[in-house]
């Protein structure tokens, strides 16, 4: 390799919006999981299964009904957040009611359990065939010598929407406060009149939505089938424990560091290193920082 084109500030500058297109997938899976995490205190396997549903939702609204790729993300998170909201409320609900002091546990399994149905339920209903879109958007410009597809920009704008606007409705609204609250001290803001059930079961659907908006607006990438979550699920993982357990802003913070990280080690050393360096990160923050990079010595995730 040419080392010199470490000094290729065109090259550089190209790198680092890539990693940032790739970051934006990573963020939006990332929060997604933080925030069901930081809520509930359950960490979601199926999580991967839900941008699985989004790349069909994408794949149907825009493939087969042939409608514009924005009324297809629409549709994943409307779709998404539903699913979420009647998952929490017809199976978690019941178990943290039932299950008692050992509910956190179960919730494990049944997450699991809830992946394996996912993705058998999908190959019975769809097969096994990957159905995809080429393109969302067509084409591409050129900005200030860098070469962007019209594709990538739209991802990477859409996402940082997103990112803005739920990091807005967190900070701001009455809702987004309560969420904080509950994610804070369940206990305490329920004996302030906060309905706790009622933010769960509204916190896991905004996780389930995430999931599929990300599957939607990466099925040129990820194409739809069974068992496509599997990876980005992974990165999803690697996000919220280098960002910090449910630290939504760690988790925004980690995936554009992770996608700049994984764009610079593809293009200098191969498309392989990307598979050492994500899970070798992940050991170093475990060992120096367990708490995540983002979190603050002590703060509670």
């Amino acid at each position: 390799m040419d080392w010199t084109m470490l000094a290729d500030p065109l090259i550089l500058s190209e790198l680092v919006f890539q990693g940032l297109v790739r970051g934006s997938m990573y963020a939006l899976m990332g929060i997604g999981l933080s925030l069901i995490f930081g809520i509930l205190g359950i960490v979601n396997f199926a999580h991967g299964e839900q941008f699985m549903i989004g790349t069909y939702v994408m794949y149907f609204v825009a493939a087969v009904l042939g409608l514009p790729f924005a009324v297809g993300i629409l549709f994943a998170a409307v779709a998404l957040f539903l699913a979420g909201m009647a998952i929490e409320r017809g199976l978690i609900e019941p178990l943290r009611r039932r299950a008692g002091r050992d509910w956190l546990v179960d919730s494990f399994v049944l997450t699991i359990g809830l992946m394996v149905i996912l993705q058998n339920l999908a190959q019975i209903v769809f097969g096994t065939r990957r159905r995809g879109i080429t393109e969302l958007v067509p084409g591409s410009l050129e900005l200030a010598g860098i070469t962007v597809t019209y594709e990538r920009l739209v991802i990477f704008l859409t996402a940082v929407l997103i990112v803005a606007l739920l990091f807005l409705f967190i900070k701001y609204t009455a809702l987004g406060k309560a969420i904080r609250a509950t994610a804070q001290h369940a206990e305490a803001a329920q004996t302030l009149g906060i309905d706790i059930g009622r933010i769960y079961t509204i916190g896991f659907g905004l996780g389930a939505a995430l999931a599929g908006v990300a599957g939607a607006l990466l099925i040129s990438i990820f194409p739809a089938f069974p068992t496509v979550g599997y990876q980005p699920v992974l990165k999803s993982f690697a996000v919220v424990i280098i960002g910090g357990l449910g630290n939504i802003p760690g988790a925004i913070a980690a995936g554009y560091l992770l996608g700049v990280i994984e764009a610079y080690a593809i293009f200098f050393l191969s498309a392989g290193w990307q598979a050492v360096l994500t899970p070798l990160l992940i050991v170093l923050v475990l060992i120096i920082r367990p708490q995540g990079l983002f979190t603050a010595q002590g703060e509670r995730p």
